[in-house]
């Protein structure tokens, strides 16, 4: 089993890369971790991998951290969820984000992940939500736990500003600021119409 690998890259299209390990190649699927992790190193890299076995071959994934190649591994044992959709997720999200998604019980940001539908982002929370909660209680995820505070109105703003086409830091941060600044969050139309306003103006400066 290959569980890790060091190397220099030789090639990349998109998420893939071609990693020489002492003269031999290996082709790795990225995630959106690894794939900054790769940008910041100029020679060689170290990225945790995940092999799997398949009847036409064998696909190697690679992972910035082992936390993040767990993840991974955790994600794949859920019903109906093979590699290509948990890659596109660890693509779509960093580890903290889904996991925030997942505690949060958001499915509206879940379903905006190519391939997952309702009824697989359903599945993600039931069988992940209770095995996340007791892995990640202690950690610091390195993002704000808006999702999980506050009841709906603020899921509910996060729900709405991802279907805009923002993105879910993008998304967060200007909840974040919004909330900070409004003496009540409990009115849903208010809420967004501030945050939307603190992103205008960000734009226009």
């Amino acid at each position: 089993m290959i569980s890790l690998l060091r190397g220099r890259i030789v090639s990349q299209e998109e998420n893939r890369i071609i990693l020489d390990v002492n003269g031999v190649g290996y082709e790795l699927q990225l995630s959106g971790a690894a794939l900054n992790k790769t940008k910041d190193s100029s020679d060689s890299v170290a990225l945790h991998t995940h092999m799997h076995i398949k009847d036409n071959g064998i696909d190697l994934y690679g992972f910035a951290s082992l936390d993040e190649k767990r993840l991974f591994q955790r994600i794949i044992t859920v019903s109906g969820t093979g590699c290509k959709t948990a890659l596109n997720i660890l693509l779509a999200m960093t580890a903290g984000e889904f996991v925030t998604a997942i505690l949060g019980e958001n499915r509206a940001a879940l379903t905006r992940i190519s391939g997952i539908g309702k009824k697989t982002a359903e599945r993600l929370i039931l069988e992940l939500r209770d095995p996340l909660n007791e892995a990640y209680k202690d950690v610091d995820l390195g993002i704000s736990e808006l999702s999980l505070s506050n009841g709906g109105v603020i899921q509910d703003a996060l729900s709405a500003l991802l279907a805009l086409g923002y993105t879910w830091t993008e998304a967060e941060t200007m909840i974040s600021h919004a909330c900070s600044q409004l003496p009540d969050i409990d009115d849903l139309q208010v809420l967004l119409k501030f945050a939307l306003s603190l992103a205008g103006r960000s734009e226009s400066s």
